[in-house]
């Protein structure tokens, strides 16, 4: 049940229009907020009060034109819906928040229909999809960069650090690790099913048991939550990333592209990794025409092995 439904059944109580069924179930969503001990500020607590009197006020009155009695019984369902219907305003009032500390953590929520765009503090983006939960530090460790997506979909596009492999938590148990790529990554609770899509570099996805799967650039896995088992599919219809640099030297762009592509590049003269490069690729472009460019920038030639896995670059 949506937001947008689940208000339009506590207005229905509220209007007494709801039958049984649909009153037993407000009932019930009104027995687990009091059970759950909701913290409530003092300034909340009293703009829930004023919002509850007003609806009663507006209740006892209709009920009054109409020359009816307010009986005990509908007194107290109008104060459940209320309050029901308060609270979740502001638990989703709370949860529009771009992102909320929690000591040096963080948490970024989307809503029902929305999508966002976090950077992280080495650089990498990730674009949250609907109704998804990511907690993050506000600084990654000097040796490690740990996330976790609690729930959703997410786009990671992560930038390149050797001596910091970058690792995304699940609440499934399964972890992802890599170095600097891009990928996809889906784990909502309700299904029975995480997927992880790979739209450049590559990953290795474990469970507690060990490694599942080295995936690489438009490698996909669906990963079984109750068996445990893991399944590799190639992705009919990938997707593309672009990707920038802006004086960065040719040891930069090469280490951009081995990532990217999965491929090996190697220079024949160390000095040629000071060159510095200025362009903008497009991950659908293949590593063969990317190279032709920037060789062709710095009047330099390039070869590659057959299986088009390794590459050199010379003058």
């Amino acid at each position: 049940m949506t937001e947008e439904q689940a208000k339009e059944l506590l207005q229905k109580y509220l209007d007494q229009q709801a039958n049984p069924k649909e009153e037993k179930k407000v009932e019930e969503w009104y027995a687990t907020l009091q059970a759950k001990d909701v913290l409530v500020s003092a300034e909340q607590k009293a703009a829930i009060g004023e919002q509850m009197l007003l609806e009663l006020k507006a209740a006892m009155y209709q009920n009054t034109k109409h020359n009816k009695v307010l009986k005990l019984r509908t007194f107290y369902k109008i104060a459940a819906a209320v309050l029901v219907m308060v609270t979740l305003g502001l638990t989703v009032w709370k949860m529009s928040d771009l992102a909320k500390p929690a000591g040096d953590q963080l948490t970024a929520i989307t809503g029902a229909t929305e999508r966002k765009r976090i950077i992280l503090s080495d650089g990498s983006v990730v674009f949250l999809g609907p109704s998804a939960k990511l907690s993050y530090p506000k600084v990654f460790a000097t040796n490690s960069r740990q996330v976790a997506l609690r729930e959703g979909e997410a786009f990671f596009d992560i930038a390149h650090q050797e001596n910091r492999p970058f690792t995304v938590h699940t609440t499934t148990g399964v972890d992802i690790k890599v170095l600097g790529t891009s990928f996809k990554v889906k784990s909502y609770r309700a299904s029975k099913q995480l997927e992880i899509a790979v739209v450049t570099g590559k990953v290795a996805v474990s469970n507690k048991k060990g490694k599942l799967a080295t995936l690489v650039r438009n490698d996909s896995l669906t990963y079984d939550k109750n068996e445990g088992i893991a399944a590799i599919h190639r992705i009919k219809a990938p997707a593309f990333i672009k990707f920038a640099f802006d004086g960065a030297s040719l040891n930069q762009v090469i280490a951009k592209l081995q990532y990217v592509y999965s491929i090996k590049i190697q220079l024949n003269d160390s000095a040629l990794g000071n060159l510095k490069t200025t362009a903008s690729f497009n991950s659908r472009q293949s590593p063969e025409e990317i190279l032709d460019i920037i060789c062709s920038l710095h009047h330099l030639k390039f070869n590659g092995s057959k299986n088009h896995k390794t590459f050199n670059i010379h003058r």
